[in-house]
């Protein structure tokens, strides 16, 4: 009887995670439009993802934004819920903006490129909470060369992951309070 009920309950979590994670965005997305200069951007509920493709750096610059004084996470390129995404993570403590650059070593799981044996290939540019609101600014290579990254080629669809935690969970690991994906043209 306690494996049943175990069983069970390992799938109501699972089927929760599969709504949350890949529940269609519906009326509230909007976008992708064109921002200011070769800026596009893209938002669903509150969370706002803006990028721009630079040539010259053969980068993508990416701003995210969301209700919270937690982190907040976009992800590439998924297989399957998290597995094998290149996710960004960034929360700003103290004043101070930290990103890291995960790989998703699981269905509802990541870790650190570095803890992996590769790289950490994001650069962060500023971050801010504001109004109850953290916004990180950061750029990756669109190829970085690394077998934990997601190679970004301009003018594909992907899956993307944006999510974020609750308020005040200034690290890499806390669980998601809110998250949705979408196939995104970059």
């Amino acid at each position: 009887m306690g494996k049943t009920i175990g069983i069970r309950y390992l799938m109501l979590i699972m089927a929760s995670l599969s709504i949350t994670l890949f529940l269609a965005c519906g009326d509230e997305a909007t976008g992708p439009e064109a921002g200011s200069g070769d800026w596009q951007w893209y938002e669903v509920g509150d969370f706002r993802f803006d990028w721009l493709v630079e040539d010259s750096l053969s980068s993508l610059r990416i701003i995210m934004k969301a209700p919270t004084t937690g982190w907040v996470a976009v992800g590439f390129d998924p297989t399957s819920f998290m597995n094998e995404a290149n996710l960004l993570i960034g929360y700003v403590s103290g004043g101070t903006a930290h990103i890291r650059d995960d790989y998703g070593t699981g269905l509802i799981t990541h870790d650190a490129d570095t803890n992996l044996g590769g790289t950490n290939n994001v650069t962060m540019i500023t971050g801010s909470e504001s109004s109850g609101e953290t916004t990180i600014e950061f750029r990756i290579p669109l190829d970085s060369g690394d077998q934990y990254d997601k190679v970004i080629t301009e003018g594909t669809t992907y899956l993307i992951i944006f999510a974020y935690g609750a308020n005040g969970s200034d690290d890499y690991t806390s669980q998601h309070t809110w998250a949705e994906s979408v196939s995104l043209e970059i």
